[in-house]
């Protein structure tokens, strides 16, 4: 079965602009963690349909996914005021693990600029100790 993909816009703003004069390396990493973040609650919302689905992240007071390591690949730069394309989807998960894949291009010219893959673990909470991924959410992916 083929991944679900999940992407957002964003235009860069002048805080993600380093003394170099383009988007700090740091700041992808941001991106690439908030495009982790929505396309959960994308995802799940009918999953936690009976929950808070105002909060950050819906499910947090069940479940929460902490992050085991990051691979990031910085390909071209990204100026003020560029339109980008975040685009994410989960290649697996086994276990209490998770890896998703995260591409960011440029919108006007699709030049890719930043490929990443973190590796996830699922905590149940409260106890915030490893959980096995539910197939109820493993499909969902």
């Amino acid at each position: 079965m083929k991944p679900q993909t999940f992407e957002y816009e964003l235009t860069v703003p002048s805080s993600a602009i380093d003394v170099m004069g383009h988007v700090n390396n740091v700041v992808y990493l941001d991106w690439v963690q908030m495009a982790a973040s929505k396309h959960w609650n994308h995802a799940t919302a009918s999953y936690f349909k009976d929950e808070d689905l105002t909060e950050e992240r819906i499910g947090i007071k069940k479940m929460a996914w902490v992050v085991l390591d990051h691979h990031i690949s910085y390909k071209a730069e990204a100026l003020e005021g560029d339109v980008l394309i975040v685009t994410t989807f989960v290649e697996k998960m086994t276990g209490v693990r998770s890896e998703r894949h995260t591409r960011i291009t440029r919108k006007n010219d699709q030049k890719l600029l930043v490929t990443a893959v973190t590796n996830w673990c699922l905590l149940k909470m409260p106890e915030g100790k490893p959980m096995r991924i539910p197939e109820e959410l493993r499909i969902l992916f």
